[in-house]
Formats: structure tokens, C-alpha cells, sequence
């Protein structure tokens, strides 16, 4: 009766579900590359080639490489912001003719136009330009600074509109970033923010970062415009104005489509009838030709302007813009309900899909431009993670030799935990879906190092309960307890160290900082609870009355 009652309890014990539990565990984190598994046919290798072949083939199912460690190209993109405050300034410069119209504005000015970080407006008089001043103040109180001076009106954002903008325009490029890069359907692509005006790109083991890039830096600005004029050259359309373009015209080429030696050139206004905002959906379809179109799809909101917009321009040209090129000027036949429509260009198919990609994730509010780029090759990445390996099997061995010279069977026990510790960190970044980078490595090994530190607190207390004459399962008992409260005040505050460092460090810190707090959660579970269970395990199924410590 006692055998089975000790048969059971073993059986049921905390060890045994901790077991099942990691097994389960590895099932879901770890995968084998099939191509890696093939071995050359009349090849004879020994165990020992086994071994290598299938721990080179094992791989983290959830956990993506980083470009340290599968080589690519890391990009620190900065983010022109005063470009957006610029677009934003000319969105309220185009709104204020219908502003002046509705509110009944005597005397219209004269000139406008945007310079930099504000809109200059000229007017015939004093009277006229206070008069604008006084119904901006009105109208547009917490948006717009209003400043006059004699007969100009100088406008600017207001300091906390100012700010969104800024704010919003590093956001809106890390969104949009992301959506594009995902259309590749490469793992590991990191898009962070990076102080106030940057965002880091890292992209690993890309083929073409040369063509990822030029997609990147793609602005993407859709306009839809009608057309005034077209000529061969520019100077023949600043002739008609005696080359003097008025402030709300511009001139604009056509896109060089392939085959032709010159471009073409477009007087359009200076003003969007249409923006891409209002786009919903951009695909990749073959026209009647099987040559690849763009095919896009506005909301309901753009589909009625779009309609209006075609109504009202009838045997005219209507300018699709995308960064400034007219890309097709298409001649409006009839009203074009339903918000659809299509561009085409002598396209390839891969610029078809970049095009699309790119309309689709959305325009960005700020340009952005390429400050620094660096690139690691993929045998540097497969070295990187040889030494990373190599370090934490090192850390894990001189751990070893101290813990069983000095602590002998509760040594091993503790080095068990530790493997455990770096097991149940891979669970967390599998959970998690992180990417591990070499300081990420860092840290797994730092976590080896610190983990040790729980079970000699948790050993030099049985030490002392065991002096005082208390039996083997009550000092462990008593041993575990004590020590819980000085183990989880030393690691929570390194917790929040590691947390200050994923908020406020670049990629590099973010990496390490992961690894940390995973680390340290790890340590608490496998440190404490998966340690303690191995003890009661060992005490149920060998009733082992004494243990050195």
C-alpha cells in the first residue's frame, strides 16, 4: 500500500506535470527544416554527423532572427517633419478661398502662398488684410496663429497642432512602413521609432535591399487633378505666364514610360481636387492586353467627389499624380460613379505590385530619407550565432563545476534549473513572437549568470534550517519561503530596469531589454517552482532523510 500510495504520488507530483508541460512546449516552439534533414544519397555519415545535421536543421518556430544574426541591411530613416507641416499649411491654404467665400470676405487677397512654416497673404489695404486676420482668429481659434502686418497676413499652426503633427508623422510612417514590409512576406522585419524625428528599418536576409528600399522612401502622395495644358517642354508653359507661375500653378512631368526618350509636362493646379486619402483598396489586374494595371477603390465619401469631379470636367483631362508625376491624363468621357478606376503605364509586374503595395498601406504625411545604412552578410550572422552559442555553453559549464564543487547534489539540481530557465525564455519570446538579436544573446547569457543567484539564496537558507536541527523536507520548505521575498524584490527591480530600457533604448537596447524580462520571469518559475519541484520529486521517490548542502 505504501508503494503504491509513493507510486502515485510521484506520478502526480508538480515535477511530472512540469515535465509534460515543457514537453508540450517543445512541440510548439521548436520545428526542423526539412531541406536541412536530407542526406546526400550513398553518403555514410556517423552519430556523431547525425547530431550536427539535426541540430543544424533545428530552428524556433515563433522567434525570428534578427539582422546581426541572419544578415540583411539595417536603415536609419529620418523623417523630414517639416514637410508635413508644410502639406498641412497647403490643405489650409487650399480650404481658405471657400472659408473667405462662405463668411462673406469683402476683399480676397491679392497673393498667397506657403513658405516653409506659415502662409503669407497680400491684400490691397490694411482694412482688408485686418479683416482676413480678425476671421481666422474667429474661425480657426486653436488651430491657426494668426499675425498681421500692415497689408500681409502671416498664418501658422498653432504649438500643440504643430506638435500632433509632428508626433503623428513619426507614427504614421512606422504604420505605414510596417504594412508595406509585410507585403513581402519577409519574417524578422523591425520598423521602430528612434528618437524624435527617426525610424529604424531592419530588414533581414533580403535579397534586393536596393528595391525594398526604393519602396520604402516611395512617398506614395496619390493626387487626382485636372489638367490646364500639356507641352513637349516646361518653358513652353511658363511662355504663357511670362515666366512667372502664379503661386496656385504648378508644372509637373509626366511619367517616362518605357521606350520613349522624352517626357512630357503638365500645367495642373497647385491644389489636390482629390487626395488618396479617401483610397480603400489598390490591386495588382491585366487589362484587356494582359498588361498589369493598378485597379483602386475610394470610400463612399471619395466615390461622390470622384463622381462630381468627373461630372463637372467632362471632355477634359484628368490628371492622375502620384509624388508629384502624372502618371496617366486620362480624357473624362462621362460621370464616373462608384469610386473606381485603374492606372495603367506600360507597368512590369513587379512595378505594378510595388505600386499597389505602396497605395494600398497609404501615403506618408512626411517624405522620408536614407542617413545611414549598414549591412551584414549571412555567414557574419551564422558566426554571430555560433559565438553567442558558444558563450552560453560556457556561462552553463563554469556554473556547473562551481555548483557541484560547492553545493554537490543540489548543485546539479540547480543546474538543471538553469537549462530549464533558458528553455522556458525561448517560451517566452516564441510567446511573444520577438525577434533575437546578439544583444538579445547577451542578455540569455547575463540571465545564466544572475538565475544561479536564486538557488545559492535559496541554499544558504536550508543550510541554516538544517544547523538548527530541522528535518531535510521542513528546512526546504522553510528554505524556499524565506528566501521568496528577497528573490522577487531583487528580480521585480531589475524587471523595471529592463523595462525602462525597452522604452527608452534603440533596437539594440530593446533587443537586450527582452531578453532581460524574459529571463528574469523565467528564473522566478524555473528557479523557484521547478527547482522546489525536483526536490520533493528526488525526497517522494527515493525518501532520501539527508542531503548535503
Amino acid at each position: 500500500m505504501n508503494t503504491q500510495a509513493r507510486l502515485g504520488r510521484v506520478l502526480f507530483s508538480p515535477f511530472m506535470l512540469w515535465i509534460a508541460a515543457l514537453i508540450v512546449c517543445s512541440y510548439f516552439i521548436f520545428s526542423f527544416d526539412k531541406k536541412a534533414l536530407v542526406v546526400e544519397v550513398d553518403k555514410q555519415e556517423s552519430i556523431w554527423d547525425s547530431v550536427q545535421r539535426y541540430g543544424r536543421a533545428l530552428k524556433l518556430t515563433h522567434v525570428k532572427k534578427g539582422i546581426d544574426l541572419a544578415g540583411g541591411t539595417y536603415l536609419v530613416l529620418g523623417v523630414e517633419l517639416e514637410k508635413a507641416i508644410e502639406n498641412k499649411l497647403a490643405l489650409e491654404n487650399k480650404n481658405f478661398d471657400t472659408l473667405f467665400q462662405t463668411k462673406g470676405l469683402r476683399s480676397l487677397p491679392t497673393k498667397k502662398q506657403v513658405l516653409g512654416d506659415r502662409i503669407e497673404l497680400e491684400f490691397a489695404n490694411d482694412e482688408a488684410a485686418r479683416a482676413c486676420a480678425n476671421l481666422l482668429k474667429d474661425v480657426r481659434k486653436g488651430l491657426l496663429r494668426v499675425k498681421q502686418s500692415e497689408a500681409a497676413v502671416e498664418v501658422m499652426l498653432a504649438p500643440e497642432v504643430e506638435l500632433e503633427i509632428r508626433t503623428g508623422a513619426i507614427e504614421q510612417a512606422v504604420n505605414v512602413l510596417s504594412n508595406r514590409l509585410g507585403g513581402y512576406g519577409v519574417e524578422g522585419i523591425v520598423v521602430q521609432e528612434h528618437g524624435d524625428r527617426q525610424v529604424v528599418v531592419q530588414l533581414p536576409g533580403i535579397d534586393d535591399p536596393e528595391h525594398v528600399k526604393s519602396v520604402i522612401t516611395k512617398t506614395a502622395h496619390l493626387e487626382f487633378k485636372i489638367v490646364e495644358k500639356v507641352a513637349a517642354t516646361k518653358d513652353s508653359l511658363l511662355d504663357d505666364f511670362d515666366h512667372d507661375l502664379p503661386s496656385d500653378k504648378m508644372i509637373i512631368p509626366g511619367r517616362v514610360e518605357e521606350g520613349e526618350q522624352e517626357t512630357r509636362w503638365y500645367l495642373v493646379s497647385a491644389f489636390p481636387d482629390l487626395t488618396g486619402d479617401r483610397m480603400v483598396s489598390a490591386r495588382v489586374e491585366y487589362d484587356e492586353f494582359n498588361r498589369p494595371v493598378v485597379s483602386f477603390k475610394l470610400d463612399s465619401a471619395g466615390g461622390r467627389e470622384f463622381a462630381e469631379l468627373t461630372g463637372n470636367n467632362i471632355g477634359r483631362n484628368l490628371g492622375i499624380i502620384i509624388d508629384d508625376v502624372v502618371y496617366m491624363a486620362p480624357n473624362i468621357k462621362q460621370e464616373l460613379s462608384g469610386g473606381s478606376g485603374q492606372i495603367s503605364g506600360n507597368f512590369t509586374r513587379n512595378e505594378a505590385f510595388d505600386l499597389a503595395l505602396v497605395l494600398k498601406s497609404g501615403a506618408l504625411h512626411a517624405p522620408l530619407k536614407i542617413e545611414q545604412e549598414n549591412r551584414v552578410g549571412a555567414s557574419l550572422g551564422q558566426d554571430s550565432i555560433n559565438s553567442g552559442i558558444m558563450s552560453c555553453l560556457i556561462a552553463l559549464l563554469l556554473v556547473f563545476i562551481f555548483s557541484i564543487l560547492y553545493y554537490k547534489i543540489p548543485g546539479l539540481l540547480a543546474v538543471i534549473a538553469l537549462v530549464c530557465n533558458i528553455f522556458l525564455t525561448l517560451v517566452c519570446l516564441s510567446y511573444l513572437k520577438a525577434t533575437l538579436t546578439l544583444p538579445g544573446v547577451a542578455g540569455i547569457v547575463l540571465t545564466i549568470g544572475m538565475a544561479i543567484d536564486a538557488s545559492i539564496l535559496i541554499y544558504e537558507r536550508i543550510k541554516e534550517e538544517l544547523a538548527a536541527g530541522t528535518g531535510l523536507r521542513t528546512a526546504i520548505n522553510h528554505g524556499f519561503g524565506g528566501a521568496m521575498a528577497v528573490i522577487m524584490d531583487s528580480n521585480i527591480t531589475t524587471f523595471l530596469t529592463g523595462l525602462v530600457l525597452y522604452q527608452f533604448g534603440g533596437p539594440a537596447i530593446k533587443g537586450f531589454a527582452v531578453t532581460l524580462m524574459a529571463g528574469i520571469v523565467a528564473t522566478l518559475l524555473s528557479g523557484i517552482y521547478f527547482l522546489k519541484a525536483m526536490f520533493v520529486f528526488l525526497l517522494d521517490m527515493f525518501g532520501i532523510k539527508e542531503m548535503k548542502f
